[in-house]
């Protein structure tokens, strides 16, 4: 987090978060509390996410239209034109701006107003910048909460941080939006997620530190939505008996750096056992991956992981105490732009 003094009164907060991609879930949405919806899992963070800034407008607007109509030059940019505006702006990951994407924050921000941890008539300008693509499985829209969340209770130094966690997760659910995103970014690292729920009411995680770097791959004319999938009776049968076999094997043995084989293997078992890689896109994708692997013999360096739930996949190290080396993520990135596909070198964060 960064604190920016603006000139007159105005104050800005930069603050990042980084993504959050699930390798292997179930669905626990029945509660009729949002805190304790979610997903037991296991899924890894990222450094690229999402960068905000926040900035709390003085709104001496009697003051400006006399400055205004003297000609007088105003001490600071325009504000809004009442109390109690909300400014937001949202750039995608190729510097343009994304319409009607505000309302996950417009909800954040009375959900903060209605807890009393924002003034209703408070104004504040909020800039959103992607770093990633949405709907893809990076966890742009918990990342982007979170973000905007922390960067709030730096301005005005209210509240713990579990009660701006639980509101980033509550508005997740309110759209259909990841169920562990929010759970596994507060974690950091490799995650698994015991229970479901928002951090602090209900769910419980634990994690581990490691410095990976790695490359994410998507397609680019392909996106899901996580709504899709979570309110389909459906696939929310088939993915919760695979993922729950799945968490039931992996919570075993103590979470560790040891355990990172054990999470590569169950993350590949609950792709085929869940049907999730039967959808003909996702199958595409990971097939046309595989192959450019093969075909640059790094198979006996790298795995390859579906991303839950977009058309996309990581590119991981096989071993952790022997990571990719930039030539060879250079290599991998420059194949898979060449056949067309989106790329972004990252680390495990």
């Amino acid at each position: 987090m960064t604190l920016h003094p603006m000139v007159g009164s105005n104050i800005m907060v930069v603050e990042r978060c980084g993504g959050h991609i699930t390798l292997l879930f179930s669905i626990w949405k029945e509660s009729h509390l949002a805190r304790l919806q979610g997903s037991r899992g296991a899924g890894i963070n990222l450094a690229a996410g999402v960068e905000v800034s926040v900035e709390y407008l003085a709104t001496n607007q009697p003051e400006q239209e006399a400055k205004l109509s003297s000609g007088s030059q105003l001490d600071t940019p325009a504000g809004p034109t009442k109390d109690g505006d909300i400014q937001i702006e949202i750039f995608g990951m190729d510097g343009m701006k994304m319409l009607d994407s505000e309302k996950i924050y417009i909800d954040l921000v009375e959900e903060l107003r209605i807890s009393r941890l924002l003034k209703r008539e408070d104004s504040y300008r909020i800039r959103v910048e992607l770093e990633l693509p949405t709907s893809q499985g990076f966890g742009m829209s918990a990342a982007g909460l979170v973000a905007v969340a922390r960067a709030f209770q730096a301005l005005t130094r209210k509240g713990t941080e579990q009660q701006y966690l639980r509101l980033a997760h509550r508005i997740e659910r309110m759209h259909g939006s990841g169920l562990g995103d929010v759970l596994g970014i507060s974690a950091k690292g490799v995650e698994l997620r015991l229970e479901p729920g928002a951090p602090g009411s209900g769910g419980k995680v634990v994690s581990f530190s490691t410095n990976q770097p790695i490359l994410v791959v998507w397609q680019p004319e392909e996106s899901r939505h996580t709504s899709k999938y979570i309110d389909d009776v459906k696939w929310q049968r088939s993915i919760s008996k695979a993922g729950e076999r799945s968490v039931s094997r992996l919570r075993l043995k103590e979470w560790s750096f040891e355990r990172w084989s054990d999470l590569m293997l169950e993350s590949r078992n609950f792709a085929d056992a869940s049907g999730l890689l039967d959808e003909e896109a996702r199958k595409k994708l990971l097939s046309r991956v595989q192959k450019e692997i093969l075909r640059l013999d790094f198979q006996a360096r790298v795995n390859v992981r579906l991303c839950m739930l977009g058309v996309s996949v990581v590119i991981l190290p096989r071993r952790l105490d022997s990571p990719l080396l930039t030539n060879e993520l250079k290599t991998i990135a420059d194949a898979f732009r060449t056949m067309g596909l989106g790329v972004r070198d990252t680390r495990i964060q």
